[in-house]
């Protein structure tokens, strides 16, 4: 059986995952406010409970919380793929299942991270998935910084011969890597930026699209950068780009997702900028450089 389509065009939300003020609970509320505004500015689709999401730190109630109240607010409307970025490939496999019967449209799955496998070891992983949700599209989701091991383009490439998966999100900070495995891929696997700041380097090398942090609190400028390039005026994707760059270093200005956090809840789009230990409020001078660059 192949995977069902799923088009990675455009701007996904990787969705920051609200709690309350204590930290205690997930604050379904502002979830989707947050959704419902990204919907406003056009976004095509979303990422719940990846890096983002601060999905390390989510119960595995809270997990299911989160992916249903997304895929229930975006049914009809657009894509809804869940993240798995977990140490254990069997624990991989039944999260797999669990995102399948709650109807998601795909999952994007990193490198395990922690016991950084080898290259074989990534493509096993990736097969024991796809054994168990064979009609669920698979995203790789290629992040060495946080995961301790990266994809080589080789390991994409041979999941792409294999029809493993349908995407990736580049997040390694490489564009030679970029470039590297565009070289190797089908037309049929689709590239996604994964770091904002190289969204258009990305679609200048054949990517479609990107899966954005920066886009819960700058959602229209992404649609509107992967938009214009898409549609062939690169011109204006450049000024874009250049434009609001300033802005995305300021939301890594320390750990992400703490600065877009504390953006999104000065701009009352989520109650509270509640992060989970080990990650901690935005230090003072890091709340300046924000409250500047976004005129709050």
């Amino acid at each position: 059986m192949t995977a069902s389509p799923l088009d990675l065009r455009g701007v996904f939300t990787a969705l920051v995952t609200p709690f309350t003020k204590d930290g205690i609970s997930v604050d379904t509320r502002s979830l989707e406010k947050l959704i419902d505004f990204q919907l406003g500015a056009g976004v095509q689709g979303f990422v719940a409970c990846g890096s983002t999401g601060e999905a390390a730190t989510l119960s595995p109630d809270e997990y299911v919380q989160v992916v249903r109240t997304v895929r229930e607010r975006t049914r009809g409307v657009c894509p809804c793929i869940a993240g798995i970025s977990v140490s254990s490939t069997a624990t991989a496999v039944a999260t797999a299942m669990l995102v399948a019967e709650l109807g998601c449209d795909g999952i994007l799955v990193a490198a395990p991270p922690y016991n950084k496998p080898s290259q074989d070891g990534l493509l096993e992983h990736f097969r024991a998935i796809h054994r168990a949700v064979p009609s669920m599209p698979l995203v790789a989701y290629n992040i060495p910084g946080r995961s301790g091991v990266g994809f080589t383009p080789a390991t994409l490439a041979a999941l792409a011969k294999e029809k493993l998966i349908v995407g990736i999100k580049e997040s390694s900070g490489s564009v030679d890597l970029v470039a590297d495995t565009m070289s190797l891929l089908p037309t049929s696997v689709q590239m996604l930026s994964g770091e904002d700041s190289l969204t258009l380097a990305v679609l200048a090398y054949g990517g479609t699209g990107v899966i954005s942090a920066s886009a819960n609190a700058l959602p229209k400028e992404f649609v509107d950068l992967a938009t214009s390039y898409l549609d062939g005026r690169v011109d204006e994707a450049r000024r874009i780009q250049i434009s609001i760059l300033p802005k995305i270093r300021a939301l890594f200005v320390e750990s992400n997702p703490v600065p877009v956090k504390t953006v999104l809840a000065l701009k009352g789009l989520i109650a509270e900028p509640t992060v989970r230990l080990p990650l901690v409020p935005l230090s003072a001078p890091s709340r300046e450089v924000i409250k500047r660059e976004f005129l709050l």
